[in-house]
């Protein structure tokens, strides 16, 4: 029979890729969650065989009947959407108190290291997630924790190459010359299906998805490559400096860069293609993605 899995975020780079490997899989049964069930990514689920749920984490009462019968469920919390620290904190407690209500047997929960714990410095969209991966374990829901990289897509959006007076392109990540785990939030889904497969085996695990491991000037090299003419080279920028540029969030994301370069948090390409064999690396997705990529420069 096939097991029934809710998936938060369902519309979204991470969930949308969930709901779509499940879909293609016999075994399982979707149940899509979105705020908004006429939109058309949420049509498209529909159409595909996914049951369209409208609930939202900031309204429990909407979370049990969301989850009601569901054997397994995948979350993903969104910061940015508000960057609310504690917001975020809540929506996490509020999803894992309605798992354990409704006797779920295995929540994916997409996580990361509490920075602040660990390193002594903040970084509240870790941070958050963190502290909700801490409360996950203290009630002992039979939870595996799933921790993104860097994402290559974010090339194309809130990190895209910024244009010099010279004509290159520098990517701003200020990772001073360090090797950054990055990998497609989009080419997950099957990873996390495997898990749901296996979920015995991954229960009370952490996994950290990993597509590739590259410096910035490497991951410059392989955009120049694609994008030619274009050239293309990394940062000199610090990730104190980076902390220091003004817009919302800086702070927060110098802090993250800061952390991936002194704490080397653990991600696997190894185990990420154990799970899914055919995850790309960051030279397939740009050959994939040239394009977007190309585009988002215009």
């Amino acid at each position: 029979m096939a097991k029934l899995i809710t998936v938060f975020g369902a519309t979204g780079a991470q969930g949308g890729s969930v709901a779509n490997a499940l879909l293609e899989d016999q075994d399982f049964k979707v149940r899509a969650v979105t705020r908004n069930a006429s939109s058309d990514k949420a049509k498209a689920l529909q159409g595909r065989g996914a049951e369209i749920v409208q609930a939202s984490l900031d309204d429990p009462s909407t979370l049990g009947p969301a989850l009601q019968g569901a054997h397994g469920v995948f979350v993903v919390t969104n910061y940015w959407e508000h960057m609310d620290q504690e917001r975020e904190i809540k929506q996490g407690k509020d999803i894992a108190d309605a798992a354990k209500a409704a006797g779920v047997l295995h929540v994916v929960f997409s996580g990361l290291e509490n920075v602040e714990k660990i390193a002594g410095f903040p970084c509240p969209h870790f941070d958050a997630k963190g502290q909700i991966e801490e409360y996950m374990t203290s009630l002992e829901l039979p939870v595996t924790f799933v921790r993104f990289s860097f994402y290559y897509e974010n090339y194309i959006s809130m990190m895209k190459p910024q244009k010099q007076e010279d004509g290159t392109y520098v990517l701003g990540v200020p990772m001073e010359g360090a090797a950054m785990d990055i990998v497609s939030a989009g080419d997950m889904g099957p990873a996390v299906r495997t898990i749901f497969r296996n979920w015995a085996r991954w229960i009370r695990r952490a996994v950290g998805f990993s597509g590739d491991k590259l410096t910035i000037q490497q991951t410059a090299d392989i955009l120049s490559k694609h994008l030619a003419p274009k050239v293309f080279k990394a940062s000199d920028m610090t990730a104190d400096e980076f902390g220091q540029l003004g817009f919302p969030g800086a702070d927060d994301l110098g802090n993250m860069f800061k952390f991936y370069r002194l704490h080397n948090p653990d991600r696997s390409v190894e185990l990420t293609r154990q799970l899914h064999p055919t995850a790309m690396t960051f030279d397939t997705w740009a050959a994939e993605n040239k394009e977007a990529l190309q585009n988002a420069l215009d």
